[in-house]
This record gives structure tokens, sequence and C-alpha cells, in this order.
């Protein structure tokens, strides 16, 4: 296995490396409104999309790419087309039909500040400009474009994102239980994480041309990685739960222990597909710190 760093140095010189470009790229491609029919449309796309974040879909996806020996350079607006979708994905997490959140990242959710409705539109607007963005640079390569294309539309369909904000419907009125559906199996759970994981890793190999025993491990590789991402949401959440009710931890601390070990073997399996499978590079590298970053992160 290779020897990590604490800091994760080269995933986050990497991420500073290509982050400008794809911050220039994704302002190229914004799915503005023409001015003479612009109402906020613009302005909360901009909102929406400019948030803070680290970009680590897009980053994936230029991973990806290289990962399986490809350049960077032609793979960026396809990287822009997954940060739309995560984008998208958010602003539809957030509704007051789905979990009704009032903030998103420190700041006030979308449809609190533009109106629900505007930000369905704007949600579908970031939907519908990413599926045109695989075919720029690769219009002389059809195959790995519709290809491209068809990861969106899996992503975003009944067994990606749809289905896992259905599966988050269900939970929260308990339907679950009802139902006698294992809605808290980290497979369902994760159908939106390890979607969105896999079209960003998937979608960059394919333009690259990868092959296809490398897209199926890079999938089971993005399925473990939803996995990491889903534990350590729920070891921080527990934390938390466990600052607010500090009367009985017994449990608590039980139910995190294993979760913790859990979480590592996860990690670790993660960690051999890509040694197993992929040649030592930068872009390996950086996946494996990206997967150690995971399971440390506090927040």
């Amino acid at each position: 296995m290779e020897k990590q760093t604490e800091n994760f140095t080269e995933l986050w010189k990497y991420v500073e490396r290509h982050k400008p470009q794809i911050e220039n790229a994704l302002r190229q491609h914004l799915p503005l409104a023409p001015p003479n029919i612009e109402t906020k449309f613009n302005e909360a796309i901009r909102y929406a999309l400019f948030s803070g974040g680290k970009r680590l879909r897009p980053v994936l996806t230029l991973l990806g790419a290289e990962l399986v020996g490809g350049k960077t350079d032609l793979i960026v607006p396809s990287a822009c087309a997954v940060e739309f979708i995560h984008t998208s994905s958010l602003i539809f997490d957030d509704l007051p039909c789905m979990d009704n959140a009032a903030e998103r990242r420190g700041k006030t959710s979308l449809h609190e500040k533009f109106g629900e409705g505007l930000a369905v539109l704007v949600a579908i607007g970031f939907l519908n400009a990413a599926y045109g963005l695989v075919f720029v640079n690769h219009t002389g390569m059809p195959e790995r474009a519709m290809a491209a294309h068809a990861e969106i539309v899996e992503c975003v369909g009944a067994s990606g994102m749809v289905g896992g904000q259905s599966v988050d419907l269900a939970l929260a009125t308990g339907a679950g239980a009802n139902n006698n559906q294992d809605y808290e199996s980290e497979s369902v759970r994760n159908l939106k994480t390890s979607a969105l994981m896999r079209l960003a890793l998937r979608t960059g190999a394919i333009l690259a041309g990868a092959n296809y025993l490398e897209l199926a491990q890079l999938s089971r590789f993005a399925e473990l990685l939803g996995d990491a991402y889903q534990l350590s949401d729920d070891l921080i959440d527990a934390e938390e739960d466990e600052e607010i009710f500090a009367g009985s931890k017994t449990y608590a601390i039980r139910q995190q222990d294993a979760a913790q070990r859990h979480l590592k073997t996860v990690i670790e399996e993660a960690k051999r597909i890509l040694v197993d499978n992929f040649l030592s590079s930068e872009a390996r590298t950086c996946l494996i710190q990206l997967t150690d970053y995971l399971a440390e992160r506090k927040a």
C-alpha cells in the first residue's frame, strides 16, 4: 500500500493546481438566460454554483482520466458537467418538499433566497446544460461522448439521484418501517452519493479511453468511496449528537466504534482496488489520499 502523508499533500496540491482551470470553465459554460428574458435566474445560477465548495467531484473526473493515461485539458468541460449535476442535486435536496433545509454550506439555501419555483428552474438548468458538455472536445470521438452521456442519464435516473432522493423521502416519512423495506442498508442509503462518485470517475475515464475492466474497477471503487463518505457523515453526526445528549454514552460509543471499524475496512478495500488494478501515478496517489481524507474529515 502506498505510504500516505498525514496532510494529504499530493491531493491538495493537485486540487490547487487544477481548481482555477475548473472555476474558469464553470464560468465559461454557465447555463445563463439571455438578457431579454433575464429575471433573477442568472443571479441564482451564480449564487448556487459559486458557494465555496472544494470542487472534489470535478477533480475526481480529471483524476479518473489521468488514472487511465488521459490528459486533463480535454476533460475539463465534462468535469464542469459533473459539478453542474452535483449542484442540481444539492438544490433539489434542500427544497421544502425534500429536506426543507434553510442553509447550505453556511449560506442561505437557494429556495430560501430566491423562492422555490426559481430554485427548481435553476436545478433543471444545471441538469440540462450538463448533457451537452461531454461532447465538448469529443465530437471526433462520438462513441466515447455517447457513453459519457449515458453515464449522466444513469446517474440522474431511478438507480441514482432520483432513486436516492425517493429513499430519503421514504425515510423521512417512516415508510421503510411500515413497508418492511431495508432502506437503511448502505447500498440503498448511498445511491445518490455513490452515483455521483461513479459519474465523476467513470466520465473522465470513459472519455480518456478506459477499457471495460478499468471501468468496472472504478465502479466498485466509487461505491466504496460513497460508503466511506456516508459512514464518515454518520460518525460526524454521532459526535454532534453526543455533545448535545451527553447523558448515556455507552451505547453511542459502542455504535461509533463499530462504525469506525467498518469505515476502516471500507477504506482499505477501496485503496486495494486502486493499487491492484492501476499503475502507480500521481492520479492513483491522489485518489488514495482522497479516500483517507474521507475517513478522517470532521465536517
